[in-house]
């Protein structure tokens, strides 16, 4: 998401896609005027004319109909420097080790020594200083990323919220971080029970990748799982104590939508996010306090004034 803004521009997803175009061509692909206008990605062309324009300043065209390139040559990957850079920074970076086998990182480093990275502590902050400790996580998010760029599964145990453990074989789906609360969360698959577990990867006591691919229609499967568990919370964020400023933090990870009124001066935002995830929203809808005033749906709102009612009886108690 980061990488348009941050990289040259003509590292566009439409340089990429001409590159792939390019580099097929070459290879001795037969593609035609349609095949490469189907390829291209979805852009504000005003027609169709403009875009056959641009296509036969790069390609010529045989009389069967077939393109062919005024070069018949590949198209060499090249990397910009900040790009560069931005690889050098990641691979000095220990909490990203995780990313690439050892053999590899250091390879590539060696390869860079003479490209300069940014100053962590000075183009970096850390803003939460709670949540996973990174470093004793590394030898779980490497098995784990193994397992996701290898489409195998993985045999896990981890404990749940309550203490309790859980063991078996699963098939990894996502592995997500929540730079708010600074915590690393995996997403999986479980076969016999049809539906998706999430769970947090500092819980996990033991995990290996195993020789089983992950199975056929495992991915169909769980996003099937996730569209039929989608829900939506509204919520009225006021300008006190930077609610604002930490409401839009804290839900980063999530869909949303946005508008400001400019009358009340307040914020109104509309979060998606799937059941599995009710209990942490509903934690992070509390640590707003009253800058936070939930709009919709009714047993959203529901949930809020329940706690928040026994937690007035509990400070109540307290001699």
């Amino acid at each position: 998401m980061a990488y348009a803004p941050l990289f040259h521009e003509i590292h566009s997803e439409f340089f990429q896609a001409l590159c792939r175009i390019i580099n097929a061509i070459a290879n001795g692909k037969h593609m035609t005027r349609a095949d490469i206008l189907q390829q291209l990605p979805n852009l504000d062309w005003s027609g169709q004319e403009r875009a056959n324009e641009l296509i036969d300043t790069i390609f010529l065209f045989h009389p069967d109909g077939y393109a062919c390139l005024f070069l018949d040559k590949p198209i060499a990957p090249r990397a910009t420097t900040a790009e560069l850079i931005w690889l050098r920074t990641m691979l000095d970076d220990q909490e990203a080790a995780f990313l690439l086998p050892a053999p590899l990182r250091e390879k590539l480093q060696t390869k860079l020594a003479n490209v300069p990275s940014w100053p962590l502590g000075k183009i970096w902050q850390t803003v939460q200083e709670q949540g996973d400790d990174h470093t004793p996580l590394q030898q779980y998010l490497a098995v784990i990323w193994q397992a996701l760029r290898e489409n195998r599964q993985i045999a896990c145990s981890s404990r749940d919220a309550k203490g309790q453990l859980h063991e078996g074989v699963c098939s990894p789906c996502r592995l997500e971080y929540d730079a708010a609360a600074n915590r690393f969360y995996l997403i999986v698959w479980l076969p016999q029970e049809a539906r998706a577990s999430k769970m947090r990867v500092a819980a996990i006591e033991s995990i290996r990748c195993l020789d089983a691919p992950i199975a056929a229609g495992t991915k169909e499967a769980f996003q099937s799982f996730l569209a039929s568990r989608r829900q939506s919370v509204k919520l009225r964020i006021e300008r006190q104590n930077n609610a604002v400023e930490r409401s839009f933090m804290m839900f980063a990870s999530y869909d949303k939508e946005a508008s400001y009124d400019e009358e009340t001066d307040t914020y109104t935002i509309r979060l998606y996010y799937y059941d599995f995830d009710r209990h942490e929203i509903l934690q992070q809808i509390l640590s707003l306090g009253s800058a936070a005033t939930v709009l919709e749906p009714d047993d959203m709102r529901e949930s809020i004034v329940k706690r928040l009612q026994a937690t007035w009886q509990y400070i109540q108690q307290k001699p």
